[in-house]
C-alpha cells in the first residue's frame, strides 16, 4: 500500500477534494481513480504530518497515584521538635527518651520525656507528592492517631510538664505524615512533630 504524506495545512483541502471526487463519481457511476493511477480497490493511505493519535477526551486521562508508605513508619523515631499551642516550634527537653515507636499491629508507643503511653494509629490512601513547585497539594499520606491515649501518670512540672501535655495532643491532631529519608513529620495544616529514625 502506498503512503502519501500531506502537510498539515493542506489536510482539510485534501479531505474536501477527496470527498467531492467520491460524490461526483457516485453520482456519475464512474470508477474512482486512486492516486497512483490504479482503480479504487488499491486505495492510498493518507497521513497528516505532525498529528499524533490522541484520545478524544483528554480530561479523563488517568492520574498517577503514589504508593502506600505506611510500612515506612514502622520502627522507633526520636522526637526532635514539636509545636507549642502558640504555634512556635520548640526542641524537646529532659533527659528521658522522647520517642514514637510505630508497630506493625497498628499501635504506637511513645515517651514524652515524663510519661510513656500507647495509642492506636491507622494510615490510609496513598503517599502524594506535588507534581511541581507550583502545585499546592501537600506532600504526605493520611494518618489517624487516637483517639484513646493510655498513659502513665507521673507528674512533671515546668517545660517537661508542658511537653508531656503537648506531644500527645499534637499526635492526636495529625492528619498526615511526611517521610524524607530518616526524617518524619506529623502535620495538620502545619508541622506538629519532627522526628528522626533511630531503629
Amino acid at each position: 500500500m502506498r503512503q502519501i504524506s500531506i502537510p498539515r495545512r493542506l489536510y482539510r483541502v485534501v479531505i474536501v477534494a477527496i470527498g467531492l471526487t467520491l460524490m461526483t463519481a457516485a453520482c456519475s457511476g464512474d470508477t474512482i481513480p486512486a492516486l497512483d493511477g490504479s482503480d479504487y480497490r488499491s486505495s492510498a493511505l493518507i497521513t497528516v504530518e505532525g498529528v499524533d493519535d490522541a484520545p478524544a477526551d483528554t480530561d479523563s486521562q488517568p492520574t498517577t497515584e503514589g504508593d502506600d508508605r505506611g510500612a515506612e513508619l514502622i520502627g522507633r523515631w526520636e522526637v526532635v521538635h514539636y509545636r507549642l499551642p502558640d504555634g512556635a516550634l520548640t526542641n524537646v527537653v529532659g533527659d528521658a527518651p522522647v520517642f514514637m515507636e510505630f508497630r506493625v499491629d497498628g499501635t504506637l508507643s511513645y515517651g514524652t520525656g515524663c510519661n510513656e503511653g500507647t495509642v492506636d494509629y491507622t494510615t490510609g490512601g496513598v503517599y502524594l507528592v506535588p507534581d511541581s513547585p507550583l502545585d499546592d497539594t501537600p506532600e504526605g499520606q493520611p494518618i489517624t492517631i487516637g483517639p484513646s491515649f493510655q498513659q502513665t501518670e507521673i507528674g512533671c512540672e515546668g517545660f517537661l510538664g508542658d511537653q508531656d501535655r503537648d506531644l500527645p495532643s499534637n499526635m492526636g491532631a495529625a492528619i498526615r505524615f511526611r517521610i524524607d529519608g530518616e526524617r518524619l513529620l506529623l502535620l495538620d495544616e502545619f508541622q506538629l512533630i519532627e522526628a528522626t529514625k533511630v531503629g
